[in-house]
Parts: structure tokens; sequence; C-alpha cells
């Protein structure tokens, strides 16, 4: 059994799939494993946080995922050491489940709002990173001396007519017309491109966006199920 771990800014995640790289179960990490981890026979991790938990009872080899490792894609980012290894599981998860030779654009709407980019010759070019909704909420909640700290639900208005409500959209329409922007710009230089959506708050983004999508919260596990294969035949 394979062991992926995704350690995020919010909650570290755990999948295992067979040696046949079928997806079995996932679940989130409590600083210990709630099942058997004898079966488990090789792992790797990806983070975005300084230091990671230890993973106490595991006997079998463990990596982290970096750059530096002999990948699947090319790396054509021009400062490969400050990528965060959390993207590069995304984009390798996207090479996977991807058609060959086809470029693809991964929207992961986390904590932050990552937009990560595969050409069709299989090189991860970059992207861009904003905050996320929770963290513009609480933006505008901690920069002003008077606004509120709203709780997230989908608001489907054109205007506010409450101050909460004006923050719903603003935010929401913020984050839409972002993504729905950084999509389209995508697909006018790669037409034939596959759209990816992961992430925390990707049923947000999922039931509002009207291009065709995958959506796959196992993205990043998926990547780093890729990357344990790849490495197992090279």
């Amino acid at each position: 059994m394979y062991l992926t771990l995704d350690f995020g800014n919010t909650a570290s995640k755990y999948a295992l799939f067979t040696e046949a790289g079928i997806f079995h179960s996932q679940g989130i990490f409590h600083e210990s494993f709630d099942f058997d981890t004898r079966a488990i026979s090789s792992c790797i991790y990806c983070s975005v946080r300084n230091e990671v938990p230890l993973l106490a009872g595991l006997d079998c080899p463990v990596r982290e995922l970096a750059t530096t490792m002999k990948l699947p894609i090319k790396i054509a980012y021009k400062s490969p050491e400050t990528l965060g290894t959390d993207r590069l599981a995304a984009a390798l998860g996207a090479h996977k489940l991807s058609k060959k030779n086809t470029a693809s654009l991964i929207v992961d709407a986390g904590t932050c709002i990552t937009f990560d980019c595969l050409s069709d010759d299989e090189s991860y070019l970059g992207g861009s990173i904003s905050p996320g909704l929770q963290m513009r909420y609480l933006a505008l909640h901690q920069n002003t001396f008077k606004l509120p700290l709203v709780r997230h639900t989908p608001f489907h208005q054109i205007l506010g007519q409450t101050t909460n409500d004006s923050i719903l959209c603003g935010v929401q329409q913020g984050v839409l017309g972002e993504v729905e922007r950084q999509i389209r710009l995508f697909l006018e230089k790669y037409p034939s491109a596959q759209i990816f959506l992961s992430g925390g708050d990707h049923p947000f983004l999922a039931e509002q966006l009207k291009t065709k999508i995958f959506v796959e919260p196992l993205l990043n596990h998926y990547g780093l199920l890729h990357t344990m294969q790849y490495h197992e035949k090279h």
C-alpha cells in the first residue's frame, strides 16, 4: 500500500493507494495514524509548513516531494527552490490524470487560491497566488475598524443590500472574476487545455463556473502517487 500525505495550511490529509495505483481510502491526519501502518510499503509527502509532524509508526521509506527529485514533468519555473511542493504536487496530479501532451490549468481553492500551469510539452510554467475566500473575509475585518467578520455562504445577487451581504458579494464576485479571467487567458493560449479544480473551497467554485472543469479533491495525492510510481520505474 502507498501512503501520501499533504500537510497544508489548514489541515493535514492522507490518502492510501494500492500498489497498482488504485485509490483505497483517505482521511485527516491528526499527529498519528488511525489505521494499520504495517501494510504501507512506501510513503511520500508534500508540505507548506516549516516543520511536519513526526511520522511515528511507519516502517517504510519516506520521501519528501522536492523539485530536485527526478520527476515526470519538466520544471520551467525560474526559482524552483521557492516553489511550494503543494503546487508541484497538484501539477503532477494533473499530469497523471490528463491526456498526454495536453496543457493543464490547476485551480486550487484553499487557504490561498493558486493557479498552476502545465504546457502541452509537459513543462511546469508557473502560475499565481492570491488570498482565498476565508483570508479575504478575515482581511476585511482585521484591516478596518467596523467591518464584521462574516461567515461564508454562497451569495447569488448582483448587489449586497446590507454590510454583511456587501462583503459576501464583493469577496465572491472578486474570486469568481479572478478565476474566470485566469481560465479564459489560459484557454486563449491552449484551447484544448484541461482545467482542474481542487482545494477546500472547490464546491463553491464548481457550482459557479460555467467552463468545463475536472473536479478532483485528491489532486495533490494523485501527484504524490505519480512521483512514487515514476521513481519505481526510473
